[in-house]
């Protein structure tokens, strides 16, 4: 796990991608923020990138890919050489059968989006503190 690398914010709404880019710099973390507008666009920056992510966040409800669909074919992809990455969705959408789904492909956090930035701010903590944490494939004492 690259706990310096970039963080990958999959999101195809502007507002919400300034939004999570405003929470993110109160919180004064020195990982880049990388956004990326769709499904589609993601793929392709995870095929081509130079740097392994440190997490990757990810909205469910996209167009022609959505969160679970993207998550399925990154992990499907052995040259993406990114099976360590913790995926996470933050999404509007909570419900029984997506949470399901999402476990069921491999990814480790469901969140869902807050209105107030204040409780957005408090997510990305928890989120990028348990990971700074975690110990994973590779990262041993």
């Amino acid at each position: 796990m690259n706990k310096n690398g970039p963080i990958l914010i999959i999101e195809d709404d502007m507002d919400d991608q300034q939004f999570i880019q405003s929470a993110y710099q109160k919180l004064n973390y020195t990982n880049e923020l990388v956004f990326l507008d769709s499904g589609e666009e993601a793929i392709q920056y995870i095929m081509d990138m130079k740097k392994i992510p440190f997490l990757i966040i990810s909205d469910l409800n996209m167009p022609k890919i959505n969160g679970i669909e993207l998550r399925a074919r990154v992990r499907e992809n052995e040259a993406a050489n990114i099976k360590c990455v913790p995926y996470i969705i933050l999404s509007t959408t909570v419900a029984k059968n997506f949470i399901d789904d999402a476990y069921s492909i491999g990814i480790q956090g469901y969140f869902k989006k807050p209105i107030p930035q204040n409780e957005l701010m408090a997510i990305l903590k928890n989120i990028i503190e348990y990971w700074r944490i975690s110990y994973s494939p590779g990262m041993y004492l």
